[in-house]
């Protein structure tokens, strides 16, 4: 179940980003960018700075190599993320 405000409880400037996401979609906002969206002074700031943290430490990778291991990933897993 998703909270109603987690379709519409957003600052103006996060509207637009959130729109071409949502259109990009095929209309859906995925559940993580809304939940990290709202409110991010209260949550999302200091969870995506956990998640960025978690992805990018401890390995010899370069940033481009582990995005490109995510996409192929999420491609096997028919996720669009």
């Amino acid at each position: 179940m998703r909270l109603r405000v987690l379709e519409s409880g957003f600052r103006p400037l996060q509207k637009p980003l959130l729109a071409l996401i949502r259109r990009s979609s095929e209309g859906y906002l995925p559940g993580p960018i809304a939940v990290m969206s709202y409110r991010r002074d209260l949550f999302g700031k200091d969870m995506a700075k956990c998640f960025q943290e978690a992805m990018r430490q401890a390995t010899e990778w370069s940033v481009a190599e582990v995005e490109i291991f995510a996409a192929f990933v999420s491609r096997l897993n028919e996720c669009r993320f």
